[in-house]
């Protein structure tokens, strides 16, 4: 009897669980019809601070309050599931869970800023895609143009968020940390960045008209430390809990995860360097921050489900759920003054 009752408090106890999923599921479609109700980011921000490519974007979407929040919301779901995808290949997380499906989804959807559509919702793709092409080469060196792959993917999607060149040198120091660099590996990276900027070299060419290349200089030109704002405190609130937060469980899994694989001590260092890098970013740009919040969040919810997988004591279980409270009542403070 008493082993059977064990048995049945661990499953209970199990965050990948169909209850959890189902739990977290409505917690965000709640989140979305809440910031539908109140009609935030409509229309869609444009102008200062954003690419040429993402105001054409702007104009070929389908008008509509229900459209765009449609398809912002399936962007999310396909980016959290290949995030997914990402540490089910890689085995990143030993256990079989779908947290990190879950925590990204959550963390950006109790984001009222990210409603409904921003450039990291198009940009998010290219990412994680240059995250397969690292780890991919990383298992298999001798296939080099996975490295030329990853940053032609960095390069288009660049020209969608332009802050996005500043990440390339993070996947220069993920080769470093996973032995990979070498004077071959990095002359086919800058290679794919070079035939990006060839591509749209050609594009300016044919139209008389360079602004492309002026507008990338002038987005990651224009520093605005977030500290300068009126209401920087309210904004970076939840960003910053949430940071410290990585960090406490980024310290957790360096000291008392044992089991982790080199490999996967490797992915994770790899998430945490990432993370920390996002995260500073986002104080010098204050217009973009939510982007590179959700960019922070790729990083933040690997490490968190690194923490929550698997059958987690009474302790974690708790501290699961007060995060996610924490969350939902940071969003409606900010729902509150809006």
């Amino acid at each position: 009897m008493r082993n059977e009752a064990g048995f049945k408090r661990e499953k209970r106890l199990n965050l990948s669980g169909l209850p959890n999923i189902i739990f977290t599921l409505l917690i965000c479609v709640v989140c979305w019809i809440v910031g539908f109700y109140h009609q935030m980011g409509v229309p869609l921000r444009s102008g200062n601070g954003f690419s040429l490519l993402w105001e054409t974007i702007c104009q070929i979407l389908p008008a509509g309050k229900i459209n765009l929040y449609l398809i912002g919301f399936c962007l999310l779901c396909l980016g959290a599931a290949l995030l997914q995808r990402l540490n089910f290949l890689f085995v990143i997380i030993k256990e079989k869970t779908t947290l990190p499906f879950l925590l990204f989804l959550l963390l950006n959807s109790v984001n009222p800023d990210f409603y409904p559509l921003r450039p990291v919702s198009f940009v998010i793709f290219p990412l994680i895609f240059a995250m397969f092409e690292l780890y991919s080469f990383s298992q298999k060196p001798k296939a080099i143009s996975r490295m030329f792959n990853m940053m032609v993917y960095l390069g288009a999607g660049s020209l969608v968020w332009p802050y996005l060149l500043l990440f390339t040198p993070v996947f220069w120091i993920g080769m470093y940390q996973f032995r990979i660099l070498s004077v071959r590996t990095l002359a086919a990276s800058l290679l794919g960045l070079f035939t990006v900027c060839w591509f749209a070299l050609g594009w300016c060419v044919w139209k008389h008209d360079f602004g492309v290349f002026a507008n990338i200089i002038q987005c990651i030109a224009d520093i605005r430390i977030i500290f300068a704002e009126e209401s920087w405190m309210l904004e970076w609130l939840a960003p910053l809990c949430i940071f410290f937060f990585m960090i406490i469980l980024s310290i957790h899994i360096t000291l008392l995860k044992q089991d982790h694989t080199i490999r996967a001590r490797n992915f994770i260092s790899f998430f945490m360097l990432f993370g920390v890098v996002s995260f500073i970013l986002s104080l010098f740009y204050a217009p973009n921050l939510t982007d590179f919040l959700c960019v922070f969040y790729l990083p933040a919810s690997i490490i968190a489900a690194s923490t929550f997988s698997g059958k987690q004591g009474i302790v974690t279980f708790l501290l699961y759920y007060l995060l996610m409270a924490l969350l939902i009542l940071l969003l409606f403070v900010r729902l509150w003054n809006f």
